[in-house]
């Protein structure tokens, strides 16, 4: 029988993976192992994925069945605004530059939603063309989205601003890297469940490979500037 295209399936096996990782981290002497043929990026839910998927749930201790139902999402991804912008978010992942360093290729969607038509560094355009694509409406979100500092007087007039303690899957993160000019430099989402600590676990664009493109990883805390909630600004 051939395995059907599921759209949504890297979405899935991207939080899945995020998942196990963390388990990892948190029982190094009760770690799973994730199958050298899982590939996260492709658009079907092959064997390799299911027998992952089978070990998330028999340490989550639900119903194994293999399958991404409801009760599993409700532990990948949180419902609602938060869900689907993470969920969008992670389909991108691995988006970058061509040529490299050159601001252009397939991000020049991300920064043509922002109304820029144009090579620009395209951080926050990112995390824009995710949040359009999430459901939200122009209106609710800043004008000049390819401008960090934009996000912040736009979250900051609309109450929309919160600790960056309080952050939870979805916010946006706006970063200074204390280049003591004063500005906000770059914009991402919170990927991270346990924002408190010195660890951020973030996804962001216009980062890593190729002169940038759309990643996850972890950097030190200390240079979130501000953060917005993502759910106060969907009802903007």
């Amino acid at each position: 029988m051939p395995l059907l295209v599921d759209p949504t399936a890297p979405r899935k096996k991207y939080a899945l993976l995020k998942w196990v990782r963390r388990w990892n981290d948190a029982h190094p002497k009760d770690k799973i192992e994730v199958p050298a043929t899982f590939k996260p990026g492709t658009e079907v839910v092959g064997n390799p994925a299911r027998e992952l998927l089978k070990e998330m749930q028999r340490r989550a201790k639900l119903p194994v069945s293999g399958n991404f139902n409801k009760a599993t999402m409700a532990i990948l991804l949180p419902i609602g605004v938060r869900g689907r912008v993470m969920a969008t978010a992670h389909g991108e992942l691995g988006v970058h530059e061509w040529p490299p360093g050159s601001n252009r290729g397939e991000v020049l969607k991300y920064l043509k939603a922002a109304g820029i038509g144009y090579g620009a560094p395209w951080c926050v355009s990112f995390v824009y063309w995710v949040l359009l694509h999430s459901g939200f409406e122009r209106r609710q979100l800043p004008s000049g989205p390819a401008s960090t500092p934009n996000w912040y007087t736009h979250a900051k007039k609309h109450g929309c601003l919160k600790p960056v303690k309080d952050s939870k899957l979805g916010d946006i993160w706006l970063w200074e890297w204390g280049n003591s000019d004063g500005m906000l430099d770059h914009g991402g989402f919170c990927d991270d469940t346990n924002p408190s600590d010195r660890i951020a676990y973030y996804l962001d664009g216009n980062v890593g490979a190729y002169g940038g493109s759309v990643t996850h990883g972890a950097r030190s805390a200390q240079n979130i500037a501000a953060c917005i909630d993502v759910v106060k600004l969907s009802r903007v």
